[in-house]
C-alpha cells in the first residue's frame, strides 16, 4: 500500500508536533522561562525544516543505493517452476524493500487475457499483453517478472525491445523430470491419445513446440538443482541488475 499525499501531510506534521512538544517540555525543564522555549521551539524547527531540504537534495544526487525498474520475462516448459520460483524471489526481495511484481501468466489467463485460447496468434497477444504490462511497471521502478511458458523466441525478442532494461530467465528441465512431476496432471492428459474427452491438444513440449532461447541473460536448470539455490540466483541476478 502506497501512503497517499494528504496521509503524508499528516504524518510530517504529527512527527513534527510530537518534536515540538518534547522539546518544549525539556526546554522548560531546563530554563523555566516560556519566552525561551517559545525562541528556541520556532528557531530549531525552521532550522531543521531547511537542513531538510538541503539534505535531500544533496541525497538526490548521489547514484549510491538507488534501483531502478526490471523487466524479466520467464521461459519454460510448464512445471519448470517459473512461478513457484518467482513468488519465493518476490517475498524474499521485498524483505529487502525492492518492489516486485510476478505476472502469473495462469492468473492473467483468467483475467486480462480470457478471450483467447492456446494458437500461436494467442499465445503470442498473451505474451504481448503481459509485456505491455510489464513494461509500465518497470518503467515506474518495480521488478517487474513475467511467469509464463512464452515459448517463440521471436517475441521474445520483441519484447526485449520494449524497454531499456528487460531480461530474459530461462527456467529449463528436461522432458522426463516434468513427466515426473506433473503436479496438475496436464502432461498425463496432453499424452492421451487423440479423441480421449480429456485430451489436452495444443500442448507446449508435446503437440506445440517450444522454442529454446538462443542466448538466455540467465539459465535456471530446476532438474539439476534445487529450488533454494535456483533462488538465490535468480535474486543475485536481480539485484545485480537494478543497482
Amino acid at each position: 500500500m502506497i501512503d497517499s499525499s494528504k496521509r503524508k501531510l499528516f504524518k510530517a506534521v504529527s512527527w513534527k508536533s510530537m518534536g515540538f512538544v518534547i522539546l518544549s517540555v525539556l526546554t522548560f525543564m531546563a530554563t523555566g522561562d516560556l519566552r525561551t522555549v517559545g525562541i528556541i521551539g520556532v528557531v530549531y524547527h525552521l532550522l531543521m525544516i531547511v537542513l531538510y531540504f538541503l539534505h535531500e537534495n544533496a541525497w538526490e544526487r548521489v547514484s549510491w543505493g538507488k534501483t531502478s525498474g526490471l523487466f524479466i520475462q520467464m521461459t519454460g516448459m510448464s512445471g519448470a517452476g517459473k512461478t513457484t520460483l518467482s513468488r519465493l524471489v518476490q517475498q524474499r526481495l521485498r524483505k529487502k524493500g525492492v518492489q516486485v511484481e510476478v505476472i502469473d501468466g495462469d492468473e492473467y489467463r483468467a483475467g486480462l487475457c480470457s478471450d483467447l485460447g492456446f494458437s500461436k496468434e494467442d499465445r503470442n497477444t498473451n505474451i504481448r499483453r503481459l509485456g505491455f504490462v510489464s513494461k509500465v511497471l518497470a518503467r515506474n521502478n518495480v521488478v517487474s517478472i513475467i511467469s509464463a511458458i512464452n515459448p517463440y523466441e521471436e517475441v521474445r525478442e520483441e519484447l526485449c525491445e520494449l524497454a531499456e532494461n528487460v531480461k530474459v530467465v530461462y527456467v529449463k528441465c528436461d522432458l522426463d523430470t516434468l513427466k515426473e512431476r506433473d503436479t496438475k496432471g496436464l502432461y498425463r492428459k496432453a499424452l492421451l491419445p487423440d479423441g480421449d474427452p480429456d485430451k489436452i491438444y495444443n500442448f507446449t513440449g508435446i503437440s506445440d513446440p517450444f522454442e529454446e532461447p538462443t542466448d538466455p541473460d540467465l539459465l535456471v536448470v530446476t532438474n539439476n538443482e534445487d529450488i533454494e539455490s535456483s533462488a538465490r540466483k535468480l535474486e543475485d541476478f536481480i539485484l545485480k541488475s537494478i543497482c
